[in-house]
């Protein structure tokens, strides 16, 4: 290392941490001991076997890695039991999970996850945080399952959901196939509004003009599944469809019954798991 270059100890591990140092690409030193290095990535195992030989490059008790100061932090909480790891960020989670796949320290993967799930009061999974990102972060690690948990939440979030963090760079075939099925997802809900009106006649509504207040109300409805394919957007617009703007007594008497039985069903389709296209499982 050159002598000109300063270099600063980190305050998490200061000197005499541990009986080995590892510096980051920003010139912090890092002092962690041997033996966790060993035992929580089997990358390092090998390294410091390595560096027993005589004529090793690795024989030194100093390291160079290719990671920050920030990204080396992070993935030394995860290898030292006494230490607790810091929240995920998602300017910095990427990072991150490269270095966890680098080294291959499994259980950073295993914390993000459940860092992002949102779970209900029986521990079920009934969302999850930062959908967008962590589907194509998902994909890009190879974690299959979560990137399903990711994509169901995609499919039927709100399209101002689906923003990605400026510079993060996806590959489109991923963008291409979850609007593929948010169009479907909105066409299988708007759907349910063709089968309500179909076979309608003024009759049901008392009146020619009744029948186009009814249709005035549906329009607004039809956008908004468009923008948010899910149950919830036939919950906010109940209160002004698809009651019978004439009040008639004749006219789908039992609107509020059929919400509910369609709820039950959008509800089931909207928590199964959709199939991770094949072709993007061999992206990246």
């Amino acid at each position: 290392m050159s002598s000109s270059t300063d270099y600063v100890q980190s305050a998490e591990f200061p000197e005499n941490y541990g009986d080995f140092q590892l510096v980051s690409s920003d010139h912090v030193i890092f002092s962690f001991p041997r033996f966790l290095l060993s035992h929580g990535s089997p990358v390092f195992k090998d390294m410091l076997r390595i560096g027993t030989g005589d004529s090793s490059e690795y024989e030194t008790d100093k390291l160079q890695l290719t990671e920050d100061s920030t990204t080396l932090d992070q993935l030394l909480r995860f290898l030292d039991t006494t230490k607790k790891p810091l929240p995920i960020h998602m300017d910095t989670v990427e990072g991150l999970l490269e270095s966890a796949q680098k080294y291959q320290v499994e259980h950073v993967f295993d914390y993000w996850e459940e860092q992002m799930i949102v779970r209900d009061v029986e521990m079920k999974v009934i969302g999850i945080r930062h959908p967008m990102m962590s589907f194509f972060l998902a994909g890009h690690f190879r974690r299959d399952e979560f990137a399903r948990l990711a994509l169901r939440e995609l499919i039927r979030a709100p399209d101002s959901n689906l923003d990605l963090p400026k510079g993060f760079i996806v590959e489109y075939r991923r963008i291409i196939h979850l609007t593929r099925l948010r169009q479907e997802r909105s066409q299988y809900l708007i759907d349910y509004i063709y089968d309500y009106h179909k076979g309608m006649g003024p009759n049901d509504c008392c009146t020619e003009q009744a029948m186009t207040m009814m249709g005035a109300k549906t329009i607004p409805l039809v956008l908004e599944l468009m923008k948010e394919p899910s149950w919830a957007t036939f919950e906010r617009n109940m209160n002004v469809w698809p009651g019978c703007p004439a009040k008639s007594k004749g006219h789908h008497k039992g609107s509020r019954v059929k919400f509910e039985s369609w709820k039950r069903k959008i509800l089931e389709e909207e928590m199964a798991l959709p199939e991770t296209a094949q072709y993007l499982l061999f992206l990246d």
